[in-house]
């Protein structure tokens, strides 16, 4: 995404005076009414209007480039992470339709045959889900 200064074709540390200055040749150039109501005109017009307006107040600019900056520490650490979370997710294993029972434990905690807690804090213990005991004690058998 373009930023003001972008739009403007301006450097970040350029002066007041040459932020008006790119202001007025570009809505010049890209006017409406010069340009026989172009869309594409017209929409580079409402981006070089928008820049300026917030370039042009000091206190608007300064929160701009606050915005930008914070932008940019975000972009850098979201690309450090993607890279992370690929290694991460490259060494872990595979989903395999066909090992149903290993992916079932996996995912719930315990194997659907024994009734065994895959954990070691859990060992000997029924699974979370079966609720055969509370059955058995509600209706008495």
């Amino acid at each position: 995404m373009k930023t003001h200064y972008e739009t403007l074709s301006v450097s970040k540390d350029a002066s007041q005076d040459q932020i008006k200055l790119a202001y007025r040749k570009l809505s010049k150039k890209y006017h409406p009414d010069v340009n026989g109501g172009s869309k594409d005109a017209e929409k580079i017009f409402l981006e070089v209007q928008e820049a300026y307006t917030v370039l042009k107040n000091k206190t608007s600019r300064e929160e701009y480039d606050r915005q930008l900056e914070n932008a940019s520490h975000n972009h850098d650490k979201r690309k450090a992470g993607n890279t992370a979370n690929k290694q991460t997710s490259e060494s872990k294993q595979a989903f395999n339709i066909h090992d149903m029972e290993k992916n079932f434990e996996q995912f719930f905690g315990f194997n659907p045959k024994s009734k065994e807690m895959q954990s070691k804090s859990h060992k000997g213990k029924k699974n979370p889900i079966d609720t055969s005991d509370l059955f058995e004690r509600y209706f008495n058998k």
